[in-house]
């Protein structure tokens, strides 16, 4: 295996395992209500403190790992985690499982800094690595539900957090056995060309640019919370079909089932999405492609607003395939927009943004459903994308001349 293999082969695994993780638990939701014997309400609240340390942590872990190395940041990842599994697996009372989770937050969260530290600074095709490690966390929250599922169905909530500690173990062991070479040469290009791309202009690119990421999260996030409720919503002629074919009496079930199965199917395009993004991320300028990008999510957020049954499911589809796009193309940008010495701060922070702001969402949506209707969630990311077009707009104007490609100029 080479070495740029093995920098693209672990981080991927951990993005891997992050979302699985963070699908896991409120897949796991309604058996901990039986073994605990509290309500669903305070038992998606244990889950809380793990959602936090996902955020808070990410920043944290990119400096440490700016500092050390990410290849040492991955592998403590990797044993955090398997730690923190194994922790909830023994545990029997909420209190423990709350503590055990955060745990895991706390360590899985190293994915991010340090995994895309380390293929923006040694991956030849930077956006096709990037599109690759985005992939592998979509994937991870498709297959997550239904991995999980079966083995609750198996053997039970704790086999299935023993599984995920083994897992975890295993690629914590193999990095001991592995050595990656983290490119110093590039780490001088890198921090040369920064210094020569350097205008009167760069900090407030810098802090105009994570301005736009902060938005970029709260719309992603926004989608996110609002998807599967509104498709149950507005989407329901899958349900109607599963309800006459199995002749189903509890109709709430069933439409609840439908919207998960459109949930995922949509999601299924967003990977495509990573992969093309990612492509076309190594072959154009990163701005332009940036702008494009928000600029065709904005008419389809106005559209889902409006559209129901099959045409929202393929408005949605589309969605999510730029809205997934984005993200080789946005942590391209932050490669470009950070000296490679803060690399991984710079993907700690960008992390901190997204989850961190990105968690009003859950607080925005429900306010605008009670007060409007769950429909308006989509206007108001319209106008979200708007300010986010207008901002990339005037970035354009202070980065004038400024190499953007994610391959150097000869």
């Amino acid at each position: 295996m080479t070495n740029e293999n093995k920098i693209i082969l672990f981080p991927v695994a951990s993005h891997f395992l992050f979302h699985f993780y963070e699908i896991a638990f409120p897949t796991l939701a309604i058996p901990l209500t039986l073994y605990l014997g509290i309500s669903l309400k305070e038992v998606l609240a244990l889950g809380f403190p793990m959602y936090v340390m996902f955020g808070v942590f990410a920043l944290p872990w990119g400096v440490f790992a700016d500092r050390f190395n990410n290849r040492l940041a991955l592998m403590i990842g990797f044993f955090g985690c398997a730690a923190g599994s194994f922790l909830t697996a023994l545990s029997s009372t909420p209190i423990e499982i709350m503590w055990s989770l955060a745990i895991i937050g706390m360590f899985c969260c190293i994915c991010h800094p340090a995994g895309m530290g380390l293929i923006s600074l040694g991956a030849k095709n930077r956006g096709s690595s990037l599109g690759i490690f985005s992939v592998a966390g979509t994937v991870g929250l498709i297959l997550g539900a239904f991995i999980v599922g079966i083995l609750n169905w198996l053997a039970g909530w704790k086999m299935v957090y023993s599984l995920m500690g083994v897992v975890s173990l295993i690629w914590g062991v193999s990095m001991l056995f592995v050595k990656i070479d983290e490119p110093h040469l590039i780490k001088k290009a890198s921090v040369q060309n920064y210094a020569e791309n350097k205008t009167k202009h760069a900090l407030g690119s810098v802090i105009l640019f994570f301005w736009i990421v902060t938005l970029g999260g709260l719309v992603y996030r926004i989608n996110i919370v609002a998807l599967p409720a509104y498709l149950e919503l507005k989407a329901g002629f899958l349900a109607h079909q599963f309800h006459d074919l199995l002749s189903i009496q509890t109709k709430a079930a069933t439409s609840t089932m439908a919207a998960a199965a459109l949930t995922s199917f949509i999601y299924v395009a967003g990977i495509f999405g990573q992969l093309w993004g990612g492509r076309i991320a190594d072959r154009h300028e990163l701005k332009r492609l940036y702008i494009l990008f928000n600029a065709a999510i904005l008419p389809l957020a106005l559209l889902m607003a409006f559209l129901s049954d099959q045409l929202l499911v393929v408005a949605a589809g589309a969605y999510v395939f730029f809205a997934l796009g984005i993200q080789p193309i946005e942590n391209s940008l932050i490669a470009k927009f950070t000296p490679s010495q803060w690399r991984s701060t710079g993907y700690g922070l960008s992390a901190i943004l997204i989850f961190g702001v990105g968690a009003l969402a859950v607080y925005l949506v429900g306010w605008i459903s009670a007060r409007w209707s769950l429909g308006n969630v989509y206007l108001c990311s319209s106008f979200l994308l708007i300010l986010i077009v207008l901002n990339i707009g005037f970035l354009f104007l202070l980065t004038h001349g400024i190499n953007l490609h994610n391959r150097e100029k000869e």
